[in-house]
């Protein structure tokens, strides 16, 4: 059996700089349980590869099609699912991801054959052995978290809690092929090590909480290290919604990653408070080479901290971007800003934010489909388009001025903020290549118009 597994081209206001590209682990996964199980399978990554769709199916003669995407690319998915039923009528489409897990019931009206719900990958290698037929004895009703269709309807088998112990070490012959393609700014070339499901808090403006049926479940500190030790890549994203959760594990991580001598940069999501009070941790986790921290300070103010059901408070932020600056720590501070801010918000913000040692990405309070905040804002979005639940863009009424006029605060905020660092270690690789680069992912974008 042949597998084409697509990787769909990034959508949104962002999607041509090509500065913060991840490696496709997702497919690096699918891939792994494939060939584990003697089938072939084919990695194909739309942002960066010119072939198109028509020509990869001519080339591969796929059996099946799986795809992951983001919320913003669900109409996307679509599209490709409707096109692959056309160019190649017998293939059967797979389709999973974040989004999919969350809100799987969005692509009952899509082509696709096969949705899959659940985190882990042991029902997924079921669902492989019941489409090449190798095993006689697996039904659809058996596999958990998958939905399917019967005789027109869709039937929904229900999820199953997993652990990512389970995850196989992915293959990596994909992304040493093309390392050069993914990093997070300077931090090139950089693999991700998935670590965790779900996150062990309920901030309500997330819907990463909601994965693995809302269960945090994380892999041992051995596991993790030893995936670690046999990377050939300087730069490690540890993808957990948040790392910093455990002092005895991240204990354990620290004496393991020196016994083994390892000597690695390592970008981590991090929570304010667990900083703010394990400063001596921080300092440890510095020595044995973290470079940078997404932080999810929010607000500067515990009002809105309180709002967020963040569970932070403002004194906690002080003393977070304190302690990772003086560790040498990149502090990537992740704030929100919400509708109700008027001008002089805006610019207080903008003070706040200037005035200490933060590299910020500004996001939109965006209630996003499967987030705990969804249902209470839902009957007041001015738009119920998918694709602008990217943290990018308005889509609440503002408070005191039009949309149009916040955006353009929102807008101004974020470039001064980005003049003001721009000098900052974190962009201290962008040059000639990164232009070329950027034109590289703008042509293909071009091409994709005129050849889907």
């Amino acid at each position: 059996m042949k597998v084409l597994l697509i990787k769909p081209e990034t959508v949104g206001i962002f999607a041509m700089t090509g500065q913060v590209d991840h490696e496709p682990l997702e497919l690096e996964y699918l891939y792994t349980v494939i060939k584990e199980l003697g089938h072939e399978a084919v990695i194909y990554d739309r942002r960066h590869e010119y072939t198109s769709l028509k020509k990869k199916l001519r080339s591969v003669k796929p059996d099946v099609v799986c795809m992951t995407g983001y919320i913003t690319q669900e109409p996307l998915m679509k599209r490709l699912t409707r096109k692959i039923k056309k160019l190649c009528p017998g293939c059967i489409v797979l389709l999973g991801g974040s989004h999919v897990e969350v809100n799987y019931v969005n692509f009952y009206d899509s082509d696709a054959d096969y949705l899959y719900h659940v985190s882990g990958l042991r029902h997924f290698s079921s669902l492989m052995q019941y489409l090449s037929g190798a095993n006689k004895d697996i039904s659809l009703q058996d596999i958990k978290g998958i939905c399917y269709r019967d005789k027109g309807e869709w039937m929904c088998n229900p999820k199953e809690t997993e652990s990512p112990q389970d995850l196989p070490i992915p293959d990596r012959e994909f992304f040493y092929v093309n390392q050069k393609r993914y990093g997070y700014l300077c931090f090139r070339p950089l693999a991700l090590v998935k670590n965790s499901y779900s996150c062990p808090y309920a901030c309500n403006f997330c819907y990463c909480t909601n994965r693995n049926g809302g269960k945090y479940r994380c892999r041992s500190a051995e596991h993790l290290v030893e995936e670690i030790a046999a990377l050939d890549v300087p730069n490690i994203h540890i993808t957990d919604d948040n790392f910093l959760v455990s002092r005895e594990y991240l204990q354990d991580f620290i004496r393991l990653i020196k016994e083994k001598n390892i000597h690695k940069k390592f970008l981590i999501y991090g929570r304010a408070d667990f900083i703010a009070e394990n400063e001596d941790l921080i300092r440890a986790l510095a020595e044995v080479g973290l470079a940078l921290v997404m932080v999810g300070l929010e607000a500067t103010n515990d009002d809105e901290l309180d709002s967020y059901d963040k569970h932070t408070t403002l004194r906690q932020n002080e003393e977070c971007v304190r302690i990772l600056s003086e560790n040498h720590i990149i502090c990537a501070g992740l704030f929100i800003v919400h509708q109700d801010m008027d001008r002089k918000d805006f610019k207080a913000l903008y003070r706040w934010i200037g005035s200490r040692p933060i590299i910020p990405t500004i996001s939109v309070l965006t209630p996003m489909q499967g987030a705990a905040n969804y249902r209470e804002y839902e009957d007041k979005l001015i738009t119920k388009d998918i694709r602008k639940q990217d943290l990018f863009h308005c889509i609440l009424p503002a408070k005191h001025m039009s949309v149009f006029a916040f955006t353009m605060e929102y807008y101004k905020l974020s470039l001064k903020l980005a003049f003001k660092n721009r000098n900052a270690e974190l962009y201290s690789n962008l040059g000639i290549r990164d232009f070329f680069f950027v034109c590289k992912v703008f042509c293909i974008k071009i091409k994709r118009l005129f050849a889907f």
